[in-house]
């Protein structure tokens, strides 16, 4: 059994937007069961829209960097050649794999099946940070005393990085080992059965970042719903149907603030 740490750059926008936010990099290293570094994997990805000046000032991708890159039908090609079989996908974080569920849906692709999913970075903040406030890559690097790579936020490096982690991690316990712990919505987000100030924030938040991840503005609550976002929301903080009732009447009213905000936002801008 392998392990494939894997990273991802998106082309990614700080606006709602019916552009496509597509993977551009794709970076990954792969560990044999002692962790060895059997080999690497490196490709940048030409996508259908213009860079976003968000994602070339994040990553240094430039549009003269992908002018002649492989379109992501032919880069995915070749990493699922990469991938191999019986291996474990490993990243920082659930983005990535969902990246690739997301291109590989849209292009009518066939996903890659790993014998499973191991978020490195849920194990190191339940297991070592013993918190639920979402550590960066960095952060991680600089409380475990390894040297962060110097190409932060492009694909290959900070896959190294992970994988640095990842082995270091290995070396402390059992990484399955770790259990996430439970939270109620019901004690920290409602106050005498209504959202409080955090509930509010925790909503809005979800329902704006599932606009920016399925490109629509104008989301239902079937949408959001269905979203990977909300089903996690619901399992992590174990919503029952009551409440999920009580979400759902709430969601036009918090989506039109959202909305509102974001219109005031780019009027703001364009002066």
């Amino acid at each position: 059994m392998n392990y494939i740490i894997v990273d991802v750059e998106r082309n990614s926008f700080k606006y709602a937007t019916d552009k496509p936010s597509e993977i551009i990099e794709i970076g990954a290293v792969k560990l044999d069961e002692t962790g060895t570094v059997l080999d690497t994997f490196s490709t940048l990805i030409k996508p259908l829209c213009t860079l976003s000046n968000f994602t070339s000032k994040l990553t240094n991708i430039t549009e003269d960097m992908i002018k002649d890159a492989p379109r992501f039908k032919e880069a995915y090609s070749n990493f699922v050649h990469f991938l191999g079989k019986d291996y474990v996908f490993v990243s920082w974080g659930k983005e990535d794999y969902r990246f690739f569920q997301s291109d590989c849906n849209r292009l009518e692709l066939k996903l890659f099946e790993p014998s499973s999913l191991l978020d490195i970075q849920e194990v190191y903040m339940y297991g070592v940070l013993h918190t639920f406030n979402t550590p960066s890559l960095t952060s991680a690097l600089a409380q475990l005393e390894i040297k962060e790579n110097q190409n932060a936020h492009r694909a290959l490096s900070d896959a190294e990085s992970t994988a640095k982690i990842f082995l270091a991690l290995r070396n402390k316990f059992d990484l399955y080992s770790v259990q996430k712990p439970k939270r109620l919505a019901s004690e920290l987000h409602f106050s005498s059965g209504k959202l409080n100030s955090s509930g509010k924030k925790k909503f809005s938040r979800l329902i704006s970042s599932t606009m920016k991840k399925t490109g629509q503005l104008n989301l239902t609550w079937k949408q959001f719903n269905s979203h990977s976002k909300w089903q996690e929301y619901k399992k992590d903080f174990q919503i029952d149907s009551v409440l999920e009732k009580y979400y759902e009447k709430q969601f036009n009213k918090t989506k039109n603030n959202i909305i509102h905000s974001l219109k005031q936002k780019q009027k703001v801008e364009s002066i």
